[in-house]
């Protein structure tokens, strides 16, 4: 699925495979390599309306940056791409 600009208005009426498609489709270009550069990773848990769930593993699991640094990276990067009401969680 190829994210249009109509997607980032109706995010919360997509369904749920949709929804992690486009945020997939975000990330895989700077994040999940970024990630993986380090030694880590993360997964998409679940997306609850604009919350995210994310869980680190790897390097990035125990990382304390993991927390800080590079949630906002996520966070930002799917506010920017997806939808400015994102919220990125970690479980």
């Amino acid at each position: 699925m190829t994210m249009k600009e109509d997607d980032k208005n109706d995010f919360l009426k997509l369904g749920i495979d949709d929804q992690v498609l486009l945020v997939n489709e975000a990330l895989s270009e700077q994040v999940y390599m970024a990630l993986e550069m380090d030694g880590g990773g993360m997964e998409i848990m679940d997306i609850e309306g604009t919350d995210v769930l994310i869980r680190y593993y790897g390097a990035c699991g125990g990382c304390p940056i993991s927390e800080s640094g590079t949630l906002v990276f996520i966070q930002n990067t799917l506010q920017e791409k997806v939808d400015p009401r994102i919220q990125v969680k970690i479980v």
